[in-house]
């Protein structure tokens, strides 16, 4: 299973199935500790964040399978990730209400805060954009340094799109590799 097909399963069984829920970012991927051995993993995730909006934070967490009776370890977490999800109306494709998450342990309650954080940060941001704002003085001139930059490589490489070329693909059947 991917990690976007995990996050869909997750968003599901929160908002069930009267909603169809798409992917809208995926927001985070860090890596914990790189794979230095061939092993089972686990993939976990769970709903970190959702008001009653139409939008979830789904964190995801890829690590080592722990052995039978133990937990994972958080030397073995490989991976975490984070997914925001959007529930739409399936005839409207519009985005519908979902239930709030209800947080009642400590832990789900930091995890929720740390949900909440992240979505303020994206609505700063968001309003940072270029589409919404104009580049500063410092930001234009990185751009215009950029362009004049790219100039240089001007001719260097070959020229791809040319009329009338042709591709071709050969096919064989599998049999024949074997």
């Amino acid at each position: 299973m991917d990690l976007d097909a995990l996050a869909g399963v997750v968003a599901y069984k929160h908002t069930g199935d009267s909603v169809m829920t798409v992917t809208a970012a995926v927001d985070r991927i860090t890596i914990a500790h790189p794979l230095s051995t061939i092993c089972d993993l686990e993939l976990s995730g769970q709903v970190t964040f959702a008001t009653g909006r139409s939008s979830m934070e789904i964190s995801l967490q890829v690590a080592a399978a722990p052995k039978e009776g133990e937990t994972v370890k958080e030397s073995d977490i490989l991976m975490t990730c984070a997914f925001t999800m959007v529930s739409l109306d399936p005839a409207t494709k519009k985005p519908v209400k979902i239930s709030p998450l209800v947080t009642e342990t400590p832990e789900e309650k930091e995890l929720f805060r740390q949900g909440e954080e992240n979505y303020n940060l994206k609505k700063a941001e968001s309003k940072q954009a270029l589409r919404k704002q104009t580049p500063n003085d410092e930001e234009s001139d990185l751009i215009h340094a950029l362009w004049l930059q790219q100039l240089d490589y001007h001719g260097i490489c070959p020229q791809t799109h040319m009329f009338g070329h042709q591709t071709h693909l050969y096919i064989r059947s599998q049999h024949r590799n074997t």
